[in-house]
């Protein structure tokens, strides 16, 4: 397939014209979804893995937890919960924080920026998920150029997990972004 840092910026720069054609009025909400997301999903993560392998071993006997194939199954069920939420609040019914947009070019600005941080936030998600669980989403095509280059070794390090490795700091961007909005 590729580079795997290739696909993941195209994810985020997808992000970017979502946010300019949304506006960031609207997009700003969607970030704070975001970010709750990642930090329920942190949060159960060490409780709902076990759970998650003790019910798919009831099911089938002869399933092992320590194998690749529930390595898949986590990534898979943590990556289809996240793009889940992700696809729920763009799709439906949203928080809506209100206020106006700038005029072009600094509303335009604004907008760039935070899809570019709602692109990272997603992309780096589903990466670290990846990488957590060692690649297991290899069967689509030949999957990801292994070893992974210097490049995405270094990124790895920027993911948002990684940068926030208390899911508790999530909580600061989302207290700054309700604290700007009822400020009004």
């Amino acid at each position: 397939m590729g580079p795997i840092e290739t696909y993941f910026a195209t994810i985020a720069v997808i992000f970017v014209f979502i946010g300019i054609a949304r506006g960031y009025a609207k997009e700003l909400s969607t970030t704070v979804i975001i970010l709750v997301a990642i930090f329920l999903m942190d949060v159960v993560d060490g409780r709902l893995n076990p759970l998650l392998l003790r019910i798919v071993g009831t099911i089938f006997p002869n399933f092992d937890p320590a194998s690749t194939t529930a390595d898949t199954l986590l990534c898979v069920v943590y990556v289809g919960a996240f793009v889940a939420s992700v696809f729920a609040n763009y799709s439906g019914k949203s928080l809506n924080l209100g206020g106006t947009q700038a005029a072009p070019p600094v509303g335009t600005y604004i907008s760039i920026l935070v899809g570019l941080m709602n692109g990272y936030l997603v992309a780096g998600t589903i990466w670290y998920y990846q990488a957590l669980y060692d690649y297991p989403l290899k069967f689509f095509g030949r999957g990801f150029e292994q070893p992974l280059s210097a490049t995405a070794q270094a990124m790895v390090e920027l993911l948002p997990q990684k940068l926030a490795a208390n899911a508790g700091y999530l909580m600061i961007p989302i207290a700054l972004i309700l604290l700007l909005r009822a400020r009004g």
